[in-house]
């Protein structure tokens, strides 16, 4: 096929995932119709006798024909995308980059659109070679920079010895940042405080402890290819992001990585340290639907979740955590509490809906997505390690509040100014 842009190549893959899903989904209302239809016909049955099963078997026919012929034609049209845009080959072809028409995963609304599929799917879209399936990556105006130092010097041509690495939440984007337009903790940073922050995006679907194994790696080629020499880091990670940067950490220390040694903070903020009540309701609520055939293909469904979703049910941060016990079933498992290194602050913000902060639906609901104690890494079962005094806690607010306010970013500039 010669030379295709990345462009072509990312428009395709996302049709072709479309075309699939849909597939996919009329599968699924197939079995909920045929579940229904067998236990209507078994009820006629049981007042007009053996009269109704020639038009049980006419339905039957029917009904398998027409789900099959929109199952097959939303496959082939797949199949047919993918070889026309060369998104199913993914050795073959080189891929360009067209600068007058930049790719879905170079814009706001289309790496978002992405970002959402990385949530959902993206532990599958990563096994199938997908080029949206794209590693954890720095980003400067949509596009990758690599951590090499001509790359690095072009991209941040007023590099700094203090980096700020900010990582985003799940189906989030580096875009998530800058909620209601207002300049991001980053930029007012690198303006107060004379750090230099970076921004990354990754693929939120993959398991928590594999991005932190590639945030660290990441961070390793960073460092020494940075433009100045590098006295600091500080990490940032709003909800998942904040489990990854811990992994990163860990992995780091386990690893025996050098640019461990210059993390001095840590914030996360609207992070599950303990795990997240909707992960876990999700998990228990598969299971349930798996009891009855009309039901079953909702639970095949929300069974499809990525490994990054399931690794929320308890906050995992490690390879070893969590998936033993993640069979969807009753028991959600049990949970290894991985303490926060030694010598690295650890700063942890948490909000709650209400007005009040001990209102017991602001104690019971949280930020609307994570309780208060499992953002502060501390229940009467569990505890990571977090001090108590190295909090915030801000009322009248949710979960995405604390990407970008005012009460957040204050605590921030003081704690790493205290430092």
């Amino acid at each position: 096929m010669g030379k295709r842009t990345q462009r072509t190549q990312e428009l395709g893959e996302l049709a072709e995932i479309a075309l699939r899903e849909l597939a996919s989904a009329a599968g699924g209302v197939r079995a909920v119709h045929s579940a229904i239809a067998r236990r209507t016909f078994a009820a006629v049955k049981l007042g007009v006798g053996p009269a109704v099963l020639p038009t049980q078997l006419m339905h039957d026919a029917i009904a398998a024909g027409t789900y099959a012929t929109i199952t097959a034609a939303c496959t082939r049209a797949a199949t047919t995308v993918g070889a026309l845009t060369g998104s199913s080959d993914v050795t073959g072809d080189e891929v360009t980059e067209d600068d007058s028409r930049p790719s879905p995963s170079h814009t706001t609304r289309g790496a978002q659109t992405i970002a959402v599929l990385h949530g959902l799917i993206g532990d599958d879209m990563e096994r199938s070679s997908r080029v949206l399936a794209y590693p954890l990556s720095i980003r400067v105006d949509g596009r990758p920079v690599v951590p090499k130092y001509r790359a690095l010097a072009t991209a941040f041509p007023d590099a700094g010895a203090h980096l700020v690495v900010f990582l985003h939440g799940l189906v989030e984007t580096e875009s998530a940042w800058r909620l209601g337009g207002r300049p991001t903790y980053g930029e007012r940073l690198d303006s107060e405080a004379g750090t230099t922050s970076i921004f990354l995006r990754y693929n939120t679907g993959r398991r928590i402890a594999t991005n932190g194994a590639d945030l660290s790696d990441l961070l390793e080629q960073l460092v020494p290819a940075w433009p100045v020499r590098v006295h600091r880091i500080t990490l940032v990670g709003h909800s998942m992001g904040g489990l990854v940067s811990r992994s990163a950490a860990h992995h780091a220390a386990e690893n025996g990585r050098r640019w461990v040694e210059l993390l001095t903070d840590v914030f996360t903020l609207g992070t599950p340290h303990l795990g997240a009540p909707l992960a876990r309701g999700v998990h228990v609520a598969t299971a349930a639907l798996a009891l009855t055939p009309e039901t079953r293909p909702f639970a095949n469904l929300l069974a499809r979740r990525s490994a990054g979703v399931r690794d929320l049910i308890h906050g995992a941060i490690t390879e070893d955590e969590g998936h033993a016990s993640y069979a969807d079933g009753f028991d959600v498992g049990a949970a290894m509490d991985i303490s926060v290194p030694d010598g690295v602050r650890h700063h942890h913000a948490s909000a709650v809906v209400t007005g009040n902060p001990r209102h017991p639906v602001g104690i019971f609901v949280g930020d609307g997505l994570v309780r208060t104690d499992s953002a502060g890494g501390r229940n009467k079962l569990r505890d990571i390690g977090l001090r108590p005094d190295d909090g915030l806690a801000i009322n009248s607010a949710h979960h995405f509040t604390l990407l970008n306010d005012q009460r957040v970013y204050g605590w921030m500039r003081r704690a790493l100014a205290y430092r």
